[in-house]
């Protein structure tokens, strides 16, 4: 059975992200581990805390939050506005803004996310350290942060907290693994998935801090380097491993192991990206891989994979009635 067609492009103008020390102050001390675009549809619309702009220098329309984490924990939000013209003297104020430049960044606060967990055995073999971090899709308030010890923090940025502090394994003991990817069913936004490095993946419902489904074995040890919900059905992710085995399961045709793997050999996949559009499933739904050597590929699915199915919904509510 034929699963892909392929289209090849060479990437030659990557994007570099250049910081310095000028906003040091109200940055980060430690290494940056994760950078998060923070949903704009959010009720309140942007934090109450976030600087505004002077009349004159009001923004165009471009405006968009971001959110960094360092591995010690601490969060910063930050706030991406265009002016409507720049200044090519440059600012006497924002150092940071290149002369002539248009798009300013503003810090609008910061906390410390995640505290070191009260764990037994494992925070004494290893540092505690922050290496992932997630927005609720529909909710910007509620953040999730992958650490080195298996577990996946809950927080929010403002008002109450939100159960459960963490997610975890299903067994009792302490593992001290890295969380590798998070990603949330687009058609269930209380539903996540996360992946791990020594190879395990697992199913979270948002309210509650067992997973409702975990799959141990399925890339027969290999790290997860990225999973993702497919777009046109709910029952079909996509996880890619460190040996560049791409897996695809389809919960529907089996709920215990990927319906397929496809080993790539000719460049290493350092990264994955799902794309798709339900109105079009068969042209325009598939994974776009990208190698070491910098080339792009996208491989569309074919029908099988993109099609929906009626029952997936209710497969997805079957596994979870299951456990709760």
């Amino acid at each position: 059975m034929r699963v892909f067609q392929r289209e090849q492009e060479k990437y030659v103008s990557p994007i570099i992200i250049v910081s310095n020390a000028v906003m040091s102050g109200s940055g980060h001390v430690s290494p940056v581990t994760s950078l998060e675009v923070v949903p704009s549809f959010v009720a309140g619309g942007l934090r109450p805390e976030v600087p505004l702009l002077t009349s004159e220098e009001e923004s165009s329309g471009l405006s968009l939050e971001l959110a960094s984490l360092d591995e010690s924990g601490v969060l910063n939000f930050w706030v991406v506005v265009e002016l409507p013209k720049g200044n090519e003297a440059g600012s006497p104020t924002d150092l940071g803004l290149r002369p002539g430049g248009k798009v300013k960044l503003l810090h609008s606060s910061s906390l410390l996310a995640v505290q070191s967990p009260s764990l037994k055995h494992a925070a004494k073999t290893r540092p505690f350290q922050t290496l992932l971090l997630k927005c609720h899709p529909t909710d910007s308030n509620q953040f999730f942060i992958g650490t080195n010890l298996g577990l996946v923090s809950h927080g929010t940025s403002h008002g109450l907290k939100a159960p459960p502090q963490f997610y975890r394994f299903q067994e009792v003991e302490e593992r001290t693994v890295d969380i590798s990817s998070i990603h949330f069913c687009p058609f269930s936004p209380n539903l996540f998935l996360v992946g791990c490095a020594d190879g395990s993946i697992r199913l979270h419902l948002v309210s509650h801090d067992q997973p409702v489904a975990e799959w141990m074995n399925s890339t027969a040890g290999e790290p997860v380097i990225s999973l993702q919900w497919a777009q046109t059905r709910p029952a079909v992710f996509c996880v890619l491993d460190a040996a560049s085995n791409l897996h695809i399961w389809d919960l529907l045709k089996d709920d215990a192991h990927p319906v397929i793997t496809e080993k790539i050999t000719a460049d290493r996949v350092t990264a994955m990206a799902v794309f798709g559009d339900s109105g079009q499933q068969n042209t325009y739904s598939g994974i776009a891989l990208a190698y070491e050597s910098g080339k792009i590929e996208l491989q569309h699915f074919t029908q099988t994979l993109t099609v929906p199915n009626p029952a997936e919904e209710g497969k997805l509510e079957s596994i979870m009635a299951e456990v709760f």
